[in-house]
C-alpha cells in the first residue's frame, strides 16, 4: 500500500505529537508498505528529502515563523506531488496548513484518515485566544473533510473541544510505544543514584503547558517527607515560541541544587532515564497534552506515574493501575501524590507484561491498517 502521511513536525523534532507519527509510520514501513511523509523542514539546515528507517521523509520549507507555526507557502505542491500515487492519505492534527493537505487530497479523490491528537492552546498574547478559535474552525474543516477519524483515547475525545462532535464515529487507537532494548548511561542520574537520592522525573519540552514550574513549586513540600529529593527533566530547553517560559524556569532554579535540566536525550538515554527515576510526573495544564506517552515508556521501565486530571492524560495511570492522578495545576496535590507513590512503591507495580497487553504496538499498527482498507474500499 502507497500510504501518504502529513505531520506539521517530523525528526528530528521531538515531541509526542511527532514521535508517535514517526513510531507508527517506521512499523509500517517495517511490514512492507510505501509511505512518504510530508512536514516542515522547521531547521534550514535539514535535508530536503531522505529515507528515514525505511520511511520517505519529504520537507517543505518554510518563509518565516510564527509562535509555534511554519508558514509553508510551496506545501500544497509538495502535497500534490506525494498524494497522486498514494492509496489513502493520513493526517496528523493539530497542523494549522492542514486543511491545504486535506483539499489536494479531495481534489485527487483520495481517501483520507486523520489523528486528532490533542487541542492547541497558544501562550497568552493579544489576539492569541481568537486565533486558537480560528485554529479549531481549521481542525474541525479537515475533520469534515475526512472519511475516519482516530484519537488516542475516547476519554480524550468526549471531552475535546474540537473533537466532542465528532466522538461518536472516532475510533480509539493507542499510540504506538517503542523504545531500544539498549541503554546508555546518564552521568547525573548516576551520581544522584550514588547520593541516595528520591528522583522525580518529566519527561516534556519545556513549555508553558507542561506544568515544569508546577512541579519545581511542589519539590519544597516533598522535601518534608523525602529531604533528597531532586527534580530531573528530560527534553528540549529550546522549543519553538517557549523562550520566555524558558526564562522564568530559569529564574526559579538559579539558586537551587535540586533541579537539573538534561535537554534532549538520546532514545537510548531515555531507557536509562526512565529505569533511574523513581516516579515520572506529567503536570500538563490544558487539552495541549492529551495522553503522555511517556507515561507507558516509564511504566515499561517499571516506574510508576503522576499524572494531571485531564481527559487523556489520566487514562495510562487509570488503565493500569500504577500511579495517581492528580488536580490538574495543583502545587499541593501534585506534591501529595508524589509523596503518595513514593511512599507505597509495591502498590504501584505492574509487570511488563501487564502493561504490554494494554498497550499493544502491533494491534496499533493493525488498526491503522484496517482504516486504510475501510477508507479504500469506500
Amino acid at each position: 500500500m502507497n500510504i501518504f502521511m502529513y505531520t506539521a513536525f517530523y525528526y528530528p523534532h521531538v515531541s509526542g505529537l511527532t514521535f508517535y507519527f514517526q513510531r507508527l509510520a517506521e512499523g509500517l514501513a517495517k511490514r512492507g508498505h510505501n509511505v512518504t511523509m510530508l512536514t516542515a523542514k522547521h531547521d534550514r539546515a535539514l535535508s530536503s528529502t531522505e529515507i528515514i528507517n525505511g520511511v520517505k521523509v519529504v520537507r517543505t520549507p518554510y518563509l518565516f515563523k510564527f509562535n509555534k507555526g511554519l508558514v509553508l507557502p510551496l506545501l500544497a505542491l509538495d502535497a500534490w506531488k506525494s498524494i497522486r500515487s498514494a492509496d489513502v492519505v493520513h493526517l496528523n492534527l493539530p497542523a494549522f496548513d492542514s486543511p491545504i493537505v486535506a483539499l489536494v487530497a479531495k481534489f485527487l479523490r483520495k481517501r483520507i484518515v486523520t489523528t486528532y491528537v490533542c487541542d492547541i492552546t497558544l501562550p497568552s498574547f493579544v489576539g492569541s485566544r481568537m486565533l486558537d478559535k480560528f485554529i479549531d474552525l481549521n481542525h474541525k474543516f479537515v475533520l469534515n473533510l475526512s472519511d475516519r477519524l482516530a484519537s488516542f483515547t475516547n476519554d480524550f475525545a468526549q471531552h475535546s473541544r474540537v473533537m466532542k462532535s465528532y466522538a461518536d464515529h472516532t475510533i480509539e487507537i493507542y499510540p504506538q510505544l517503542d523504545l531500544p532494548v539498549k541503554e546508555k548511561s546518564i552521568p547525573i542520574l548516576t551520581k544522584l543514584n550514588a547520593e541516595n537520592a528520591v528522583i522525580i522525573g518529566m519527561a516534556t519540552r519545556i513549555a508553558a503547558e507542561k506544568g515544569v514550574h508546577l512541579v519545581i513549586e511542589a519539590l519544597d513540600h516533598i522535601k518534608t517527607k523525602f529531604p533528597n529529593v531532586k527534580l530531573a527533566i528530560a527534553g528540549s530547553i529550546d522549543a519553538i515560541g517557549e523562550e520566555e517560559y524558558m526564562a522564568k524556569i530559569k529564574n526559579m532554579i538559579k539558586d537551587r541544587d535540586d533541579v537539573f535540566l538534561l535537554g534532549k536525550l538520546e532514545l537510548e538515554e531515555m531507557v536509562c532515564f526512565y529505569k533511574n527515576i523513581d516516579v515520572l510526573t506529567v503536570a500538563s495544564t490544558n487539552s495541549t497534552e492529551a495522553f503522555g506517552m511517556v507515561q507507558v515508556e516509564a511504566m515499561l521501565h517499571g516506574t510508576p506515574c503522576v499524572a494531571s486530571n485531564l481527559p487523556g492524560v489520566r487514562m495510562p495511570v487509570k488503565l493500569t493501575g500504577m500511579g495517581e492522578v492528580a488536580q490538574i495545576g495543583s502545587v499541593e496535590d501534585i506534591a501529595e501524590k508524589i509523596v503518595m507513590v513514593l511512599s507505597n512503591e509495591n502498590k504501584y507495580h505492574k509487570t511488563v507484561k501487564q502493561i504490554k497487553d494494554i498497550f499493544d504496538d502491533e494491534q496499533t499498527i493493525n488498526k491503522y491498517l484496517d482504516l486504510y482498507e475501510q477508507t479504500s474500499s469506500k
